[in-house]
């Protein structure tokens, strides 16, 4: 069942992007619809964020869901325990969770899971205002969910390998998962839906990109790809900012090129 979009900007062809507010760190969620499940796109801040989120989903489609995380940092994963919560059954049948087109699962690039593993517990300082009980560790939704599914594997010295892209059949509307190579972090993940491409922060609109654990000569490279990729996706929705286009994603890597400022960290 599809309702009206309420706080959702429609994308169109079943894709909505939810723009966060700045306690929530203007982190995007994406929404694809099909007709037998949907795929939401980062789990945002926490489980206050989270609850939030599934609200607006909720509000839109009573649909089985699926996750997709674009990257391992806090903004995008802290809140998967939520919709693990939430997605596991409907009209009280497990999914089959080994199936590709569906059910309780948690994509993400293999490297963004070994990134989850290794720094969720040492992110939760990031959270301590908004979501305290995530920073603490204590109480509902707030344990580290880690992806169930993943795409790419790591080569020799951890290096990320793009590997095969995954389609995903939502029911009439098909998504592919797919990556271009290391970027703003090893495990970039793409999501790509009819006429839109989901980028996570490998695009950013409205703040410098942040470099913390980023490759910026291959990000470079990966903008530039996006740039030929207008065609294909007319709309691309950034991590964080306003819905952009091909052509921004060229901007950008010209402005990286050339040294553009670091941010804080997220």
């Amino acid at each position: 069942m599809q309702q009206d979009a309420g706080p959702w900007e429609a994308l169109g062809r079943g894709s909505f992007v939810l723009r966060s507010s700045a306690a929530r760190a203007l982190v995007n969620i994406g929404l694809v619809v099909g007709s037998e499940r949907a795929l939401v796109i980062d789990t945002g801040c926490g489980p206050r964020h989270a609850a939030e989120i599934l609200t607006a989903v909720r509000a839109v489609t009573t649909l089985p869901l699926v996750v997709a995380n674009t990257h391992a940092h806090w903004d995008h994963f802290f809140g998967n325990a939520v919709f693990r919560a939430e997605g596991a059954t409907r009209d009280g049948a497990k999914y089959n969770s080994s199936k590709h087109d569906g059910g309780p699962d948690f994509w993400a690039h293999a490297a963004a899971a070994r990134a989850m593993a290794e720094t969720a517990e040492s992110q939760r300082v990031f959270v301590d205002g908004p979501e305290p009980e995530m920073a603490a560790g204590d109480g509902v939704g707030t344990e580290i969910v880690a992806p169930t599914h993943l795409l790419g594997s790591e080569g020799s010295a951890g290096v990320a390998q793009t590997g095969t892209p995954v389609v995903l059949d939502l029911g009439g509307i098909s998504v592919e998962l797919f990556t271009l190579g290391r970027g703003h972090t090893d495990g970039d993940l793409m999501v790509g839906a009819p006429g839109v491409l989901f980028t996570g922060d490998v695009v950013e609109e409205g703040a410098e990109p942040s470099f913390e654990d980023s490759h910026p000569a291959e990000w470079i490279a990966v903008l530039r790809r996006l740039a030929g990729m207008g065609a294909q996706y007319p709309v691309m929705i950034p991590g964080h900012g306003r819905p952009v286009d091909a052509a921004f994603a060229a901007a950008m890597a010209d402005t990286m090129e050339r040294g553009g400022p670091h941010r804080h960290p997220r």
